[in-house]
This record gives C-alpha cells, sequence and structure tokens, in this order.
C-alpha cells in the first residue's frame, strides 16, 4: 500500500486538523510521532542520491553547504563554467563537496518540492491547507554536526524526518519584527540572538516518520543524533500586506494621481495635502471589486501553483486538478467516490477515471462540483 502523502489529515495524524488550527497554527510549535514507515514513498537516500546524480539540476544557489551559521561561499565548492544555454553558472564539484561534509557540514537542496511527484504531493497538502506557496528544502546531516547556529525561519515549517535521528531545541523567544523568508536571523549577530531566543522550552529527537511543526519567528537548532540524518522542510510563504501593492501597481502606474509631480519639498503643506490625496486615492483602489478580485486571483494562483500534476503523457489534453471540499452528502451509488475522496485533498481527473474506469468521467465531476463535493483548481 502506498504511503504518499496525500492529506494535511495525515500528515499531522493523529493530531486533527481542528486542533492543529485552534492550538498551534501561528501560535505554538508542535511534535507529532509516525510509524517508522510513515514517510518511506515521501523521500529517502536512495531518491537524494538520484537527484544529485542529475547534475544539471544543480547550482551553487540550489545546492548550498552550512556550517555553524550562514551557508559557505559557493566558491569553496564550486568552479565556475557555462551551462548549455550559454549561462554562467557556479557547478558544484562533488570532491570539494565531500571535504566539506567529512569537516562536519550539512548540505541542502534547496526548492525541492517539484523535483518528484511524492515531494510535491506533500506541498499540494500544505498548499491547500495555508492557501499559500509553499517551498521544500531537503537536509542531509551527520552526527554532531550543526549546519545551522540558533536562529528563527520567517515562515511556518513542518519538518519531515525521514532517516536517521536528530535532536531539535525549541525556545520561548519569538522574532516578532516583519518577517521575511531571508536569513534575516544571521544579520542580528550571535549576542542579540542569544538575548532574544530565551529559554529553551522543550528537547524533542525526531526519528523518521516523525513531523515537527515551528511557527515562524521562534528560535530553534538541530543537530544529527545518528551518524547520518535526513529531513524534509516545508516552508509556508503565504501573501502579506505589502504583496497588494505588486498587484495593483499597473492600476497605480495607469492612475492620473499618481503620475502627477510630487509638490517641491520646500512645499511642506502642498506636499502633505498631496500626499494626503495619494493616501485616499490608494484606499479607494485597493477597496474596489477590480483590486480585491485582482488580489484574490493572486492568492488563489499562488495557493496552486507549480505543486500540482501538468502532465498526463501520451495523453495530450489538459490536466484538471480538483480540491475536495465537503464530500457528506455523497450517498446511495456514491458511497464508493465518496470514500476514495476522503483519502486525499486533492486530485486529477486522469487519477479520478482510473479509480472509476466503468463511469462517465466529465459527468460524474460535474455532479460532484454541483454537490460541492469538489472545487476545479486547475
Amino acid at each position: 500500500m502506498s504511503k504518499t502523502i496525500r492529506r494535511f489529515a495525515d500528515l499531522i495524524s493523529p493530531v486533527t486538523r481542528e486542533k492543529f488550527e485552534s492550538d498551534y497554527c501561528g501560535k505554538a510549535h508542535l511534535c507529532v510521532s509516525g510509524n517508522d514507515d510513515k514517510f518511506e514513498d515521501v523521500a529517502s537516500w536512495d531518491v537524494i542520491n538520484e537527484l544529485l546524480a542529475d547534475s544539471t539540476l544543480w547550482t551553487g544557489r540550489l545546492l548550498t553547504l552550512a556550517k555553524q551559521g550562514p551557508t559557505l561561499d559557493p566558491k569553496t565548492y564550486c568552479v565556475v563554467e557555462t551551462d548549455r544555454d550559454g549561462h554562467v553558472i557556479q557547478r558544484p564539484v562533488p570532491e570539494l563537496i565531500h571535504k566539506h561534509l567529512e569537516d562536519g557540514a550539512t548540505l541542502v537542496l534547496n526548492h525541492a518540492d517539484t523535483l518528484t511527484p511524492e515531494l510535491s504531493g506533500v506541498a499540494g497538502c500544505l498548499q491547500l491547507q495555508f492557501r499559500a506557496q509553499v517551498k521544500c528544502n531537503i537536509y542531509c546531516s551527520w552526527q554532531a554536526s550543526q549546519g545551522f547556529a540558533t536562529h528563527f525561519d520567517g515562515t511556518d515549517v513542518f519538518v519531515l524526518q525521514i532517516a536517521g535521528r536528530k535532536f531539535w531545541n525549541l525556545y520561548e523567544g519569538f522574532y516578532e519584527k516583519p518577517l521575511s523568508s531571508s536569513p534575516y536571523v544571521f544579520k542580528l549577530g550571535a549576542e542579540e540572538n542569544e538575548r532574544l531566543k530565551g529559554d529553551c522550552i522543550e528537547k524533542v529527537e525526531l526519528t523518521p516518520g516523525d513531523v515537527l511543526y515551528i511557527p515562524r519567528g521562534q528560535y530553534h537548532d538541530a543537530i544529527a543524533s545518528s551518524e547520518a540524518s535526513l529531513h524534509l522542510t516545508f516552508g509556508i510563504v503565504p501573501l502579506v500586506g505589502v504583496n497588494v501593492f505588486d498587484v495593483v501597481k499597473a492600476q497605480l502606474e495607469n492612475d492620473p494621481l499618481f503620475n502627477r509631480p510630487l509638490p517641491h519639498y520646500d512645499q511642506q503643506d502642498a506636499l502633505k495635502s498631496h500626499l494626503g490625496m495619494l493616501g485616499k486615492r490608494l484606499e479607494e483602489i485597493i477597496s474596489g471589486c477590480e483590486a480585491k478580485q485582482l488580489i484574490r486571483n493572486h492568492q488563489k494562483n499562488a495557493a496552486v501553483q507549480e505543486s500540482f500534476p501538468a502532465y498526463d503523457m501520451p495523453f495530450a489534453g489538459r490536466v484538471s486538478v480538483f480540491k475536495v471540499e465537503d464530500v457528506g452528502s455523497l450517498l446511495g451509488d456514491n458511497l464508493l467516490v465518496r470514500d476514495w475522496l476522503c483519502n486525499r485533498d486533492w486530485f486529477t481527473d486522469s487519477e479520478f477515471a482510473k479509480a472509476f474506469p466503468d463511469r462517465d468521467i466529465n459527468n460524474e465531476l460535474r455532479i460532484l462540483i454541483k454537490l460541492c463535493a469538489i472545487e476545479q483548481i486547475g
């Protein structure tokens, strides 16, 4: 039986979705123990070796090394060369990487969320749960090796322990100033981070099948407690208020008031008045129907991009993706369909066709949409 994760509920089980949302989401860390085979179909050392064998995937930006803090300079493990398209890139060199690993570095494979269907499946569940973009990084570390000093992340993070064991220290301190996905923590300095992290409130050892949720801003650190440790982190990247300006930028650029020259800086009263008019106009634009729909579409596109299948070769047509909604109304002949839907947060039309080959698929999907049991998202 495949253990590919297709439901957020399976990821955090036995904790319920309702319990997670009320007690932990954005508030407190959560450690969930799982069977050691829970993620055996999501990733493994064999999968990592296969990914690393495709040298065309990796550059000094996508494959990074870390030891006790910020990532190492790619110049220490890469050579500069030209790719097939004539672009200059930093290409990782295995011999140089092995030297760093033997010296205690942690190997990080960034932006791995779409590299395999299994990784995409987990990312898809998280995208639908949080209505946000999701990024996955893969971490390979070795005993007594601490890749990163005590730090916080700019996103909520789900850690999936795949192989080996790793100790995690969770601290009471939260960095509550504006956050981003960049490693801003390393710009604060060791003394400032030491002051902000506070006391360690829990120590946990993750073993294969375990999940650790850490809300953004919470200080933590980790160190491998077995000879080799492999874990995945899925970072939740929601749209925030400043992203609204990216969405309405075209409207601002085409608005006469926003193209009017500002009053001279010495004309303070005139400048103040003009800025007040810009503020009122900005409020009108953002609260208008057009901007609301643009922002909603931008959110939706960010939440359903990348992680869901786009091809089903040799079928040449478009692949349709559906999100499972309320299946409680499915009775009678639809009980088999309901049971199938209950085992996933999303599916494609081709998967549905393979599961129910004797049914009129297009008609069945139309009925399910009408019953609000599913929603087409792609």
